[in-house]
């Protein structure tokens, strides 16, 4: 019985610290993400190599250990290190608050998935646990992102972003530029000066309508990128699906996890 323990406490601790190593990176990564409207969000590829393998990771201890104490304390870590990376401002407490509730609700259905079933299925288990441990992450990601300086920068603009300001020039020029190409009678500069007057004053136009309400911009982009993250989910999920059924089944033939059969006592409803 002893022995069985150590061996559970050891497989606990290494979790346990694979989440902190990798959670650790990640927000290190924090450093050199972009939240820049004008530019987009910039980041490595190992930047979301090392998110997929995080949260494969934590939703896989989830699916094994099924005591909402883990859950707990590996997103209780991973929240910490956020803080110490974001600061310990109001809005990332209330994040980790939400982390935390979404990683055990993770747990939660990842072990009913483990336990209330006659036939373990590790891939059903994993998608069940994997959509809010993935949301989670986006949400926290989210409040970092409105409190970056570049997005909090936004509420004292004078203009437009300079990427949407090449947006809306390209779509003047595909329209109004058509126009004027094939009908105005003049030299090509000439006509060119006409597409660029267009674009001049139809930019200055939507700089002083939207002026007044760029103070309202940063949480509406933080809230966007939110709806962007969350409409890309599914290929997170479905990436850390893979990668965990793979460590699953590495696990299985290394002997680390086992499955067995026992008999069990079912319920039956009776009218």
């Amino acid at each position: 019985m002893n022995n069985l323990m150590n061996k559970l406490t050891i497989k606990l601790i290494i979790w346990q610290a694979g989440v902190a190593v990798l959670a650790w990176r990640l927000w290190a990564y924090g450093r050199y993400v972009s939240f820049n409207a004008a530019t987009g969000i910039d980041f490595e590829p190992a930047v979301v190599l090392n998110f997929v393998l995080l949260t494969t990771l934590m939703a896989l201890g989830y699916a094994l250990f099924q005591k909402k104490i883990w859950a707990l304390s590996a997103s209780g870590v991973t929240g910490l290190l956020f803080l110490g990376y974001f600061g310990f401002t109001s809005l990332n407490l209330l994040g980790l608050g939400l982390f935390i509730l979404l990683n055990i609700y993770a747990q939660i259905n990842a072990g009913n998935e483990i336990t209330e079933r006659n036939k373990i299925n590790i891939r059903r288990s994993l998608n069940t646990g994997l959509f809010p441990v993935v949301m989670s992450f986006f949400l926290i990601i989210s409040f970092a992102a409105y409190q970056s300086p570049g997005i909090k920068n936004l509420k004292n603009a004078k203009q437009l972003p300079s990427q949407s300001e090449v947006f809306i020039k390209t779509i003047i020029e595909k329209t109004a530029g058509s126009y004027v190409q094939g009908y105005y009678k003049g030299s090509p500069g000439e006509k060119q000066g006409i597409i660029n007057q267009i674009s001049g004053q139809t930019l200055q136009g939507l700089n002083d309508f939207l002026r007044p309400y760029f103070k309202y911009s940063p949480p509406l982009v933080a809230f966007g990128l939110f709806l962007i993250l969350w409409g890309l989910s599914w290929i997170f999920v479905w990436l850390s699906m893979l990668l965990g059924v793979l460590i699953f089944w590495i696990l299985k033939k290394t002997k680390v996890v086992k499955i067995e059969e026992k008999d069990v006592k079912a319920e039956m409803l009776v009218v």
